[in-house]
């Protein structure tokens, strides 16, 4: 299998390179622009990939907000620029395409999105480019962690600084990349990983939950409530956008990368 892999700087692109070793060929800024239609198609002519692993995106989604073009540009117009090469595509997308709670439960791939911000509404008309041809995946995540992401962070502020503040009004579920990266390699080489999934570490959290769970593991530290309101920035977010899955797409639990990082930074 040979895989093209678009975003390749990022954190979850870095971790697909590492796993997929001399099978993953990187592309990303400034040498390869996923806007650019052309450019896209005489990379992929050159390469002449199996499947293409598309993990770019404008994550600030406060800039999105403010950027409306250019958030439609690498979502929506990125993602339909290689789904018009006619390779496999496996593109990333977000659980910011949901709003609220249904009925209390986690959100499945049947359930209706329901944009919360112009960076969500941009991944879901990508999503829905890659989709309407035969044979593309689209997986949903969330709170992406790694060497940075929600997760260190909040480690690193409560041992480093003492004190960290941390939002109670958004629930959703964090991501290991690592975890991740695997799924989306196992898609990569079976054909019938096709259509829309689901794949977090389960575990509804809210940041100021999370961040006093990791102050209780620690024994250190104080964590101050806020809320996404009274911060006044520029996208609203969800209020709950915790993600399940009726699909096979299980990753470990939330108890479990929690620990893992811990051990990691610590």
């Amino acid at each position: 299998m040979k895989a093209m892999v678009v975003g390749s700087s990022g954190m979850l692109g870095l971790e697909l390179l590492k796993l997929l070793g001399d099978s993953g060929s990187g592309y990303d800024l400034p040498d390869f622009d996923v806007t650019d239609r052309k450019c896209v198609s005489d990379a992929v002519a050159a390469l002449r990939p199996d499947v293409i692993l598309n993990t770019s995106a404008l994550t600030d989604v406060d800039y999105c907000e403010e950027n409306p073009d250019e958030a439609e540009k690498v979502h929506h117009k990125g993602v339909l620029n290689l789904a018009d090469t006619g390779v496999r595509l496996i593109t990333v997308s977000t659980d910011q395409v949901f709003t609220r709670s249904v009925g209390n439960r986690y959100i499945l791939e049947s359930d209706p999105a329901e944009p919360v911000n112009v960076y969500a509404a941009s991944k879901l008309r990508g999503e829905k480019a890659a989709l309407e041809i035969s044979g593309n995946t689209v997986v949903r995540t969330s709170w992406l962690f790694g060497d940075r992401g929600l997760l260190p962070w909040i480690i690193s502020s409560l041992v480093n600084k003492g004190v960290v503040t941390a939002v109670t009004d958004q629930t959703s579920c964090i991501t290991s990349a690592g975890s991740l990266a695997e799924i989306l390699v196992g898609m990569a080489s079976d054909e019938s990983s096709s259509g829309l999934f689901h794949c977090v570490n389960h575990g509804a959290v809210t940041p100021y939950e999370l961040a006093c769970t990791v102050r209780d593991r620690i024994k250190t530290g104080v964590v101050k409530a806020t809320s996404w309101g009274k911060l006044a920035l520029a996208a609203p977010r969800p209020v709950w956008s915790a993600l399940g899955t009726e699909r096979d797409t299980e990753l470990p639990p939330l108890e479990e990368v929690l620990d893992q990082c811990l051990q990691k930074m610590l």
